[in-house]
């Protein structure tokens, strides 16, 4: 009978560690893939009910959603996530993140601006066991700034502009972030400065007191300040792209660009004077510190991208000389440069391409119909261009005294631009040969010696014989004065012996001027 009854216990005793077997397994599988190796996994002792309540780090604004950064913790499966919006007072559940991450991306407010939404998270062990709520963390939903500027604007500052935020406008200011390297930038470390904005309506910042010639990487974002709590905090917006952009240097840099087309195929004369006129050019431009390139017998194309090319590095501070020897043309009040695939540029497309090169820029044309580029009307036979206009600014805007009559006027009649044309408006000019053979335009012939050097073998004449101050620098009225007078009276004493021959008159804008155009 003992042993009967110690027999039942037996049973019942394996009936019950059985049960408790099955019950602990059905425990484990309430949620999928939860087993006895993940506990050990994370390498805690863990007891029922002890699961301790979540840390929501921050929330803040991405490209596609709302961002929830999590304090890490390994006694954690997994998360719940719920957002609340202040506006609809509604709640939802976001999803369930593994507890070996950190952050989760909110994509289904992507695109909810100016919603309020705080965020809470619940913490679930191994066990099933979940934690108290979070504290919430509040963000307000808004869109990132886009650029629409954002350039060197000398050699220690950079000019920003962004426009107004698409479809969402209640936020409080902009934050501008820059650095002189990215790593500086990201982690907020070294040469790393914030410039803050408080007002939306402010859409523009020039970073002054940067360093010559250094490259800054740069950001911005927007923000909003809402009251969280008993505490006002800024929900910002996602970054810019990072922009990386070099200031200038301090030291003026000469660049010049010459054009000679002299080999016109087919139905259009070949002329003698551009091949020597670049080559002598280029010789003299070096002895008053410009780099230069040359280009012989350009298309229409091939020139517009050779002045792209040519200045695409000058600054606010440098000096860009553009020079052209061939053939012209005209239609209507325009001149044209004559492209040796018969193609014409016109002096509006010219000025347009000009225009676009920061700083100085100085324009000498030789060619047949120059004149049209600037002048208000024919000075053929007058002792001067009838121009009144003060000393050029090499740094301002487009000229619009004239009303945009650019066509009437002359397209290079702007406060940017000095230029010396061989001719008058719907003049000719004449490509000539001395005695000796030796070709070359008329005008720049005595542009070369008006710089102290003969033509074409670039010796010195000992002297400049246009610096009539002596300061070894050459303005647009001496080099005028001086062109002006050696050409008009060379021409006619060619006219008079060949009437077909032109009486050329050297133009320029702006007249009078004292600007400088060549320097020692």
């Amino acid at each position: 009978m003992k042993n009967r009854k110690n027999y039942l216990l037996l049973i019942i005793s394996t009936l019950m560690i059985i049960l408790f077997v099955t019950a602990s397994i059905n425990a484990e599988e309430i949620h999928p893939g939860k087993s006895p190796e993940a506990r050990s996994k994370a390498g805690v002792i863990q007891t029922k009910g002890s699961v301790r309540k979540p840390v929501i780090t921050s929330v803040y604004n991405g490209k596609d959603g709302m961002y929830i950064k999590i304090k890490k913790r390994t006694d954690v499966y997994y998360y719940d996530v719920y957002r609340y919006c202040k506006e609809t007072k509604e709640e939802e559940y976001v999803g369930e993140m593994s507890g070996d991450e950190t952050l989760m991306l909110d994509t289904d407010v992507k695109y909810k601006w100016g919603k309020t939404y705080s965020y809470t998270v619940v913490a679930w062990d191994y066990f099933t066991d979940f934690s108290p709520r979070s504290s919430k963390m509040t963000a307000v939903r808004i869109p990132a700034v886009t650029y629409t500027y954002k350039s060197a604007k000398s050699a220690s500052q950079i000019q920003l502009k962004w426009k107004s935020i698409a479809n969402y406008s209640n936020y409080s200011g902009y934050e501008v972030q820059y650095a002189k390297s990215e790593s500086n930038l990201k982690n907020k470390t070294g040469s790393y400065r914030v410039r803050t904005i408080n007002d939306k309506k402010t859409m523009s910042q020039t970073l002054s007191g940067l360093s010559a010639n250094t490259t800054y990487y740069i950001r911005i974002r927007a923000f909003k300040t809402i009251k969280a709590g008993d505490t006002w905090k800024k929900c910002y917006t996602p970054y810019t792209a990072i922009a990386k952009i070099k200031t200038y240097s301090k030291v003026t840099k000469y660049r010049a660009l010459l054009i000679g087309n002299y080999n016109y195929p087919g139905t259009i004369d070949d002329l003698g004077g551009p091949r020597n006129d670049i080559r002598v050019m280029a010789s003299v431009l070096g002895k008053y510190h410009f780099s230069t390139a040359k280009k012989a017998n350009q298309g229409a194309s091939q020139i517009m991208s050779s002045i792209k090319s040519a200045f695409s590095s000058a600054a606010p501070n440098d000096v860009s000389l553009f020079y052209y020897s061939g053939h012209g043309d005209v239609a209507g009040n325009m001149g044209y440069l004559v492209g040796t695939d018969y193609r014409g540029i016109s002096m509006k497309e010219l000025a347009e391409a000009l225009k676009k090169i920061p700083g100085k820029v100085i324009v000498i044309l030789d060619s047949c119909y120059s004149g049209n580029a600037i002048a208000k009307g024919n000075t053929s036979g007058q002792g001067e261009v009838p121009f009144e206009e003060a000393v050029v600014n090499a740094f301002a805007m487009a000229d619009q005294s004239d009303g945009g009559a650019v066509a009437k006027n002359g397209e290079l009649r702007n406060s940017k631009f000095l230029v010396l044309a061989a001719g008058a408006k719907n003049e000719n000019t004449i490509d000539y040969a001395d005695s000796a053979g030796r070709c070359g335009g008329l005008f720049t012939r005595y542009f070369v010696q008006g710089t102290g050097y003969t033509f074409p073998y670039v010796n010195s004449l000992g002297n400049i014989p246009s610096d009539t101050n002596y300061d070894k620098k050459i303005s647009v009225k001496e080099m005028y004065t001086y062109t002006r007078r050696n050409v008009e009276s060379a021409s006619q004493r060619l006219h008079n012996a060949d009437p077909r021959l032109p009486v050329q008159h050297v133009t320029c804008y702006p007249y009078g001027s004292t600007s400088i155009i060549l320097k020692k």
